[in-house]
């Protein structure tokens, strides 16, 4: 199945954000309170969505400027003004989507187990990573956060997929592995794993990642995940200052 990429391009900020429609010729809006606008663009779409209370920037960029993945579009430049000119923190970087079929070899070089019954069985006897809070790991082992695959060593997950955002047509890929056990190809065997259980509930599979992560994007590469476009983020200062807190 064939979309345009505007399509994509909303339905995976729909997917991280929530999005909702605006009235007449305003843009649309985020129900995520922790950022006050996403810019999604591509060679041919952009889609502009804006937190609760922004004031609309203007026009988003068109053809008289050119797509370039990591130049921020003059769009957030005139709405960091509008906010105070660098209250916020601005993050770009790549999206992909999941063709239907992944590139082979990428067979995992560890015990692999997904939330299938068996699965969540089994994970519920592992030991729970230091980065994730009890009530959240107990949600996700369950299956409460949607599809998930973890690579196992010993009685240690080391590396997990799962779908940290989601709506009724699409997933988004969430990766996390262990600093011990970087570089050793695991990753992008999970992050398969997952996509297999995910695919069966989604439309669509989406990754994205940041502009620094060269990691995440040569497990995008090593899957033959089909690049998208460039997403920036601008996330508010208070909340930014909470995740960094005590």
């Amino acid at each position: 199945m064939h979309w345009d990429e505007e399509y994509l391009l909303r339905l995976e900020v729909d997917t991280v954000h929530g999005l909702v429609a605006g009235a007449g010729e305003a843009p649309p809006t985020v129900r995520d309170k922790k950022v006050d606008a996403v810019f999604a663009w591509s060679p041919r779409a952009r889609v502009l969505a804006l937190g609760h209370g922004v004031q609309d920037p203007g026009p988003v960029p068109g053809p008289e400027q050119e797509y370039a993945p990591d130049v921020m579009p003059r769009v957030l430049v005139r709405l960091s003004e509008t906010l105070g000119g660098g209250t916020d923190t601005i993050e770009g970087g790549p999206c992909f989507v999941f063709p239907q079929q992944l590139t082979a070899g990428t067979a995992a070089p560890l015990r692999v187990i997904v939330s299938d019954a068996a699965g969540r069985e089994a994970a519920g006897r592992l030991l729970r990573p230091d980065n994730w809070e009890p009530d959240e790991w107990g949600e996700l082992t369950r299956g409460e956060m949607g599809e998930w695959a973890m690579a196992v060593h010993d009685d240690s997950p080391v590396s997990i997929c799962f779908s940290p955002a989601r709506n009724a047509l699409a997933a988004e890929a969430g990766i996390w592995t262990r600093a011990d056990f970087r570089g050793r190809r695991i990753a992008p065997a999970v992050v398969t794993a997952w996509s297999q259980r995910e695919r069966r509930h989604k439309k669509v599979l989406f990754y994205s990642t940041t502009a620094a992560n060269r990691a995440s994007q040569s497990v995008a590469r090593t899957l033959g995940l089909v690049p998208l476009g460039w997403i920036w983020t601008v996330l508010r200062t208070s909340h930014q200052e909470a995740a960094s807190g005590p």
